[in-house]
């Protein structure tokens, strides 16, 4: 990008610093002194208020967005809701799942750790480490996924151990890595498993394709796991499941896209959790990491894929907005250094500016739905302000949940 053009991207005047600094005040404004640290009511699944931990649509990722937030401007009240945010996590002592990025308080250590790693700090969090402990003691399973299940516990371990250095923690992602091994089953429609091994969540028998709960979320973790452990035993069984992810690629708006699971042929999403615009994430990965030019070129057709469905959804969001299907254009541009997906990723961040809202408590941004109003990080504000920074920094603020 020509200097000029880098200048304006830095600049507090940009329409995206705006953005970040509306967000900031959103979340600033919303959060509310607990106990321990900060809280903040999020709106959940079925867009009921609720006060609890997750990075999904609960407390646990909005510092990620404040920390990277603060290292950009240095406005220590960042930090300081950043630090009350996680501290509240830490506390909680309310019905939540110990395991699980997503949903569970393995997200919010993720999220001490990030800004452990972020703001250079000599020692490595003791949630990360009491988190980390949890996983290794507990069994594998029974979830396979990587929004929550095997596949997101040992990415986390493979997070902590890049930053301790500690060989037990690479080797709890290998245990992770054995369990998702042993629910793999081969047969004519490729090498696949479940979400859900032991029937306990009602996902049924369907094979998912996605990020979220499917194939590509696990391929994603075990690359991740053979580029730590340079282990072909990982690389091969990754190989396998992206190989069976490209024989259910589907043309659509000059690119490809995916259905929800194998044993469909609808093309009913295109977001980070299901479709284009997670699974061209993890074939970047593949591509970083094995050197296939295959793997770059089902990445690079997802996005196209992705910049063709645009807003469909018509929300902001990471997790089925624009903030998610940008994530795959910027990190095209990172991996390609081609300027047109960087051009793009920044229109999919403009249009995201138009979900704000004007209230007379001030600005507000909504969830995926309007009139409802979160801070989190799946389904509101802070995974679009994290979006927000990544593209102003060209990508180098990199994916905390990646």
């Amino acid at each position: 990008m020509p200097a000029d053009e880098l200048k304006i991207m830095h600049s507090s005047k940009h329409p995206l610093d705006a953005a970040v600094h509306s967000i900031f005040g959103f979340i600033q404004r919303t959060g509310e002194s607990a106990a321990a640290g900060r809280v903040w009511e999020t709106i959940d699944y079925q867009n009921q208020p609720h006060r609890e931990l997750s990075v999904f649509n609960g407390v646990g990722g909005i510092s990620f967005f404040l920390v990277d937030a603060f290292r950009r401007y240095q406005n220590p009240a960042m930090l300081d809701v950043a630090q009350g945010a996680i501290d509240w996590c830490e506390a909680f002592d309310g019905r939540h799942y110990e395991r699980g990025l997503h949903f569970g308080k393995t997200g919010p250590a993720l999220a001490a750790l990030h800004k452990s790693i972020a703001l250079d700090e000599p020692d490595v969090p003791e949630f990360c480490l009491t988190n980390a402990a949890v996983i290794l003691r507990e069994s594998p399973g029974p979830i396979t996924d990587l929004i929550g299940g095997a596949a997101s516990n040992g990415l986390f371990l493979l997070k902590l151990w890049a930053r301790t250095g500690d060989d037990v923690h690479v080797r709890g992602a290998e245990r992770c890595g054995t369990w998702l091994e042993r629910q793999m089953r081969r047969d004519e429609r490729g090498t696949h498993c479940v979400v859900d091994p032991e029937g306990r969540l009602g996902f049924g028998p369907q094979i998912y394709l996605g990020v979220a709960h499917g194939l590509a979320g696990i391929a994603h973790f075990l690359a991740c796991l053979a580029e730590a452990t340079g282990n072909d035993r990982w690389a091969t069984l990754a190989r396998e499941l992206f190989d069976t992810i490209a024989r259910y690629a589907l043309p659509a708006h000059g690119g490809l896209n995916w259905p929800v699971h194998l044993e469909s042929k609808d093309l009913t999403r295109c977001q980070w959790s299901h479709g284009a615009a997670g699974i061209g994430l993890t074939y970047l990965t593949a591509h970083r990491v094995f050197g296939d030019s295959r793997f770059l070129d089902l990445a690079l057709q997802a996005a196209e894929a992705t910049w063709g469905y645009g807003d469909f959804r018509h929300n902001y969001t990471q997790c089925t907005g624009l903030a998610g299907s940008g994530e795959l254009l910027l990190e095209t541009y990172r991996a390609t250094g081609d300027a047109r997906w960087l051009d793009r990723a920044s229109a999919f961040a403009h249009l995201a500016l138009a979900y704000k809202e004007s209230t007379p408590d001030g600005d507000a941004w909504p969830t995926d739905t309007r009139g409802l109003y979160s801070a989190d990080f799946g389904y509101g504000a802070a995974g679009a302000g994290h979006f927000f920074l990544r593209v102003l920094s060209g990508g180098t603020v990199p994916m905390p949940l990646m």
